[in-house]
């Protein structure tokens, strides 16, 4: 990418970047978020880096279904094999001796055997042998990996910080609850904290039990306690944030660039006085915005509520108005994945892959852009350069509106697309310009439309079928007065 001429649009400063996209071929577009390679980023070396992990997946998970496995997740490098109900457990383990075995061909290395390893969480903590493993998964990157204790209770093995790594510890490992047992030494790792196994434990007993989507998250009287999240002012963008507070304020007293802060979780349903009257452009009506509390920073989390204010208009908040790790977490147990059908809300039991069709071509930028602000502050989608949709992708766009207008008539297109048929006319014909969010937009509709067009042809072609059988049994003059119509009409029908 190369930086141009730059102009200043509201406060974020824009500048004309050149992209390259898919083909290779480069375009102009205008953009605010300029992206930061690192020292040594190699994009083509990257992708053949994803490729192959990807690749060795998917022979991983074509060589479990030949034996006839299931598996229950996948991380960029592994997947957890699953027993089908009613093997047996040796069988179990051959089968996946061999396919670990089918990658010792593969492997590059200077040790010998195979690159795909059984991990160590599949050996008992105590014997050292092979035990039965479980899986508690949520979605692709919220589960846990559990033995069974005698008395029934899960053994964890292995959890995931996944969702959860943003939020400071809200009580330290010193003060654990008494009734969660300790967890072993090797599943504290790669940022699992003590309060992290300590709601998996939680989240599993009650998976075992019968009332597998309430676990019991107040298990710690610190869990109350106001949410927190450790917070930079590392870039101008952040600082500017506090344009407000910091107004009328020595410099001793301000947010200074750098300066340690925690952020805060305003509750959805709050309507006190901490509410914001946010004043839009455009002359339109005022809105009632939640605030957006932070605090000052302080080891002692039991202090940071009486500090919390609004960062864009420095009025105090109080902690009635700020959510608790309880409120924060409720739903994590929960959590929808989108990627495979059988994955919603309330959804439970086998996923299975869902079928994607590409419409479009989008460019996208890195998308680890400004991670360090969004490891403080949670993941922000916004913060990732967006360049727009491929020109293939909206001549795409229009040969779909093209087509489903000819099956449905225009008014029933634009119907079934939620437009009006004098807009869906305007973009046929490219009368408006059309926006990147408009196009996502449209390419959503359409999706979910096109299931009614295939209905109206099979409904078209049933009509057809009854047409022309009634022709040939009738003649086309006794056919078309049977029906009450001109046979010349019925002919350019039947053509």
């Amino acid at each position: 990418m190369r930086v141009g001429r730059s102009r200043s649009r509201g406060k974020k400063r824009r500048f004309e970047a050149t992209i390259f996209g898919h083909d290779g071929e480069p375009f102009e577009r205008e953009s605010d978020k300029a992206e930061k390679p690192g020292e040594y980023f190699h994009p083509l070396l990257g992708s053949l880096i994803t490729g192959a992990a990807r690749l060795m997946l998917a022979i991983t998970e074509r060589l479990i279904a030949e034996k006839g496995l299931e598996w229950a997740f996948c991380d960029t490098d592994s997947m957890a094999i699953a027993k089908p109900q009613g093997m047996a457990n040796d069988d179990f383990s051959r089968w996946v001796h061999e396919i670990t075995d089918w990658f010792a061909a593969l492997n590059p290395y200077e040790f010998s055997g195979s690159i795909l390893k059984i991990e160590g969480e599949n050996f008992g903590l105590e014997t050292g042998e092979l035990e039965p493993l479980f899986c508690w998964a949520v979605s692709s990157k919220r589960y846990a990996l559990f033995n069974l204790a005698s008395d029934g209770n899960p053994v964890l093995r292995k959890v995931s910080a996944h969702g959860l790594g943003h939020l400071l510890p809200p009580y330290p490992a010193d003060n654990y609850p008494t009734n969660i047992p300790a967890p072993h030494e090797s599943v504290l790792r790669s940022g699992v904290e003590r309060w992290h196994c300590d709601l998996w434990f939680e989240i599993v007993r009650a998976g075992l039990g019968a009332k597998p989507d309430m676990p019991r998250i107040d298990f710690h009287p610190a869990m109350n306690a106001p949410a927190v999240s450790r917070y930079g002012a590392t870039a101008p963008e952040l600082l500017r944030w506090f344009n407000g507070h910091n107004a009328n304020r020595s410099y001793r007293d301000q947010v200074k660039p750098f300066g340690f802060l925690l952020a805060l979780r305003a509750k959805r349903n709050w309507q006190s006085g901490e509410a914001v009257l946010f004043q839009p452009r455009q002359g339109r009506p005022p809105k009632v915005e939640l605030p957006k509390p932070v605090a000052l920073f302080d080891r002692d989390l039991a202090k940071v509520a009486a500090t919390a204010f609004d960062r864009a208009s420095g009025k105090p908040v109080s902690a009635d108005a700020l959510q608790s790790y309880v409120e924060v977490v409720a739903q994590y147990h929960l959590h929808p994945e989108s990627k495979f059908l059988g994955g919603g809300f309330v959804d439970r039991g086998t996923t299975r892959r869902r079928h994607n069709r590409a419409t479009g071509i989008h460019h996208i930028g890195k998308e680890a852009n400004e991670l360090d602000k969004q490891q403080m502050l949670g993941v922000d989608s916004e913060l990732n350069p967006d360049y727009g949709l491929a020109a293939d992708g909206i001549k795409q766009l229009k040969s779909d509106l093209a087509e489903l207008s000819k099956i449905l008539g225009n008014s029933g297109a634009a119907k079934a697309l939620r437009l009006t048929p004098r807009r869906l006319r305007a973009i046929q014909s490219g009368d408006v310009i059309l926006n990147d969010a408009t196009v996502r937009s449209l390419f959503r509709r359409i999706h979910t439309a096109k299931p009614k067009a295939e209905l109206v042809c099979a409904d078209r072609q049933r009509e057809l079928l009854c047409l022309s059988q009634m022709v040939r049994r009738l003649g086309l003059r006794g056919a078309a007065r049977e029906l009450g119509v001109d046979a010349s009409n019925l002919r350019r029908k039947l053509s």
